[in-house]
């Protein structure tokens, strides 16, 4: 999206550039090329792309089944979902059956199950008794490097980093500056 500048804004479409608005700016774009997915389906140009998707919702199955069945919920954790099925997609681009690469993905499932498992049952060791300290340890209260977060005022209004100006409801304006309606002027005290 590119932003609108200059002394006149438009809104419409132009030669497939359409112009609008949004919120308080003007911004202009190409026109996009919509294609309904029976379209994509029978498009010679993206039979590649649909290939791909398809070999994608094979992985996407395949993981499917032995996440959620086989998994045991210690070891499931956000990602992997999504890094099993780049795994499974990409043995499946690379030739390997179907078979082969539910049998890939069963092993590593496996050595997963055993790290967490290894992890979890760790083996005791002897620790020798330390004496204590008679130094009391300080509590560290925040990052020495970390810089209080600035924000440029003026006044009760505010300058965002990227140059615009915010001016809050609460800010009243000027008496000077206020608009006079007819038959709605107050008379300011002195």
């Amino acid at each position: 999206m590119a932003k609108q500048v200059g002394p006149v804004f438009i809104t419409g479409t132009i030669d497939g550039i359409i112009f609008y608005k949004l919120g308080d700016t003007y911004y202009l774009r190409s026109k996009g090329d919509y294609k309904s997915a029976k379209k994509m389906r029978k498009d010679p140009n993206l039979q590649r792309t649909m290939a791909n998707a398809n070999r994608f919702g094979v992985a996407a199955r395949m993981v499917k089944r032995v996440y959620y069945r086989q998994l045991p919920g210690t070891v499931r954790k956000p990602g992997l979902f999504a890094r099993l099925t780049g795994m499974v997609n990409k043995w499946l681009y690379q030739g390997k059956t179907k078979e082969e690469a539910q049998e890939l993905l069963m092993a590593h499932c496996q050595k997963l199950v055993q790290k967490t498992t290894s992890k979890a049952t760790p083996t005791a060791t002897p620790v020798a008794a330390v004496p204590p300290t008679t130094k009391p340890v300080q509590q560290p209260t925040a990052p020495a490097n970390q810089k209080p977060k600035l924000a440029r005022y003026l006044s009760n209004w505010k300058v965002k980093r990227n140059g615009r100006l915010h001016i809050p409801y609460a800010a009243t304006p000027l008496p000077s500056v206020r608009p006079a309606i007819p038959g709605h002027v107050r008379q300011l005290k002195e």
